[in-house]
């Protein structure tokens, strides 16, 4: 649990823990498969959420750093460095992160760990931070990076190395031999997995973060407010996210009704901006979309609660055509812009959610695409039942296939389990 507000909502208290620096090495080998490494990413990114605010500087003693390595054969190591001036807070890092493409190459793991103290530790070490490796293999290596002095490189007073050895796509179980020599001989510290989809189960998700975060300082601000805390999440970086809906006639008016109580849940538990200059926390928007041109905003980007709820209560469902790609568009030309007036804010990560099964006129779909790279936008599609176009929701979610939520039906918004999830992704 990353944040936490006050049920009386006074107040947000803060996870802090401590100098801390974390480097994950994620394993880009051709073995891996392109889905297996982005499950790779989508762990370190969520791992990453929940252990509370990064060092707003990377140079200062004090805070969390975050650092990835990125490996397959020689010459093709790539890094995000925990000394990187710009990567400066959770949105920085998750935006370095999904930008790495998959290697595709060998597996030189060996020279890999060595790479690894040498780049990011070797040369940026803080005093008295403690610093937290954990790797992501199935352990196997090229016969020509056959170095175990090189496997062990990370074993330095101070440095705790974590393995977890997951199967290949090939169905190959990890090398524990070549786990064992990673962690220095710490068995205790080695995770085995059959699939690469089990980094993101819940359990294993909280372990991470006690092994990481052990002892967590939360601090809070001198607030009369003494209630129980409730999970409050973006709270700790900025996010200005923009729901693009799907009101055609397919949705159906019982469904409308669910959608609306999706948003308005969403809007009541995430910690939403203080003020207008609150550089911090989560806006809304939300678009509803029909034919071509039919485009409704029910509410620009906002941090103000009554705004949110009065356009949810107003909004008309269109019950007509589907036609995305002019609603993109429409969006971008009038929420995250008014004539030459930029609306979103400076560093906030700026997140479109589309509730959509894809069944829409496609035209100028690729072009909206494109602009929507151009913003920046990190995209997360919604979509219900089995009678969808993947293509399109693929294409919307920009070809990232973990940023498509498939749920069975409208109701399944607001369960619990599929709700908190999906405030997990977007924060």
């Amino acid at each position: 649990m990353t944040y936490i507000r006050e049920t009386c909502g006074c107040c947000d208290c803060e996870k802090q823990c401590g100098a801390l620096d974390i480097i994950f090495v994620i394993d880009s080998s051709e073995s891996i498969g392109e889905t297996n490494f982005t499950l790779e990413k989508n762990f370190v990114v969520n791992t990453v959420n929940r252990l509370g605010s990064m060092a707003s500087d990377p140079k200062s003693l004090t805070g969390t750093r975050v650092g990835v390595v990125q490996f397959s054969h020689l010459g093709t190591f790539e890094a995000i460095l925990l000394n990187d001036a710009n990567i400066n807070s959770m949105s920085a890092f998750k935006t370095a992160v999904k930008n790495l493409k998959w290697i595709a190459g060998g597996t030189f793991t060996p020279s890999a760990m060595k790479f690894t103290y040498d780049t990011l530790i070797k040369t940026s070490r803080r005093a008295g931070a403690k610093i937290n490796v954990v790797v992501v293999t199935d352990g196997r290596y090229d016969p020509n990076d056959n170095d175990d002095s090189k496997l062990r490189s990370l074993c330095h007073p101070g440095v705790d190395v974590n393995a977890i050895g997951v199967g290949d796509m090939f169905d190959k179980i990890h090398d524990s031999e070549t786990l064992r020599s990673i962690v220095c001989n710490a068995t205790g510290r080695i995770t085995a997995m059959k699939r690469y989809t089990d980094l993101m189960a819940e359990d294993f998700m909280e372990r991470m973060e006690t092994v990481l975060c052990p002892n967590p300082i939360i601090k809070c601000p001198d607030l009369p407010c003494k209630n129980a805390p409730d999970v409050a999440p973006c709270v700790g970086r900025p996010v200005d996210l923009v729901f693009l809906l799907d009101g055609s006639e397919r949705l159906g008016t019982e469904n409308f009704r669910y959608v609306g109580e999706f948003v308005q849940k969403v809007a009541d538990r995430l910690g939403l901006a203080r003020s207008r200059s609150d550089r911090m926390r989560a806006r809304l928007a939300l678009t509803e979309f029909g034919r071509e041109y039919e485009n409704h905003v029910a509410f620009p980007l906002t941090h103000d609660p009554v705004t949110i709820s009065n356009g949810m209560r107003a909004l008309p469902y269109l019950d007509s055509s589907s036609s995305v790609g002019p609603a993109i568009f429409h969006t971008i030309d009038n929420v995250l812009g008014r004539g030459n007036t930029r609306q979103t804010r400076r560093h906030a990560e700026l997140s479109f959610v589309f509730i959509t099964d894809g069944i829409t006129n496609s035209s100028h779909l690729d072009e909206a695409v494109s602009a929507m790279r151009g913003q920046q936008v990190v995209s997360t599609v919604i979509a219900t039942g089995s009678d969808v176009d993947q293509e399109v929701l693929t294409k919307l979610a920009m070809e990232d296939q973990d940023a498509i939520f498939k749920i069975q039906k409208y109701t399944d918004l607001v369960d619990s389990r599929f709700f908190d999830r999906f405030l997990r992704w977007v924060c």
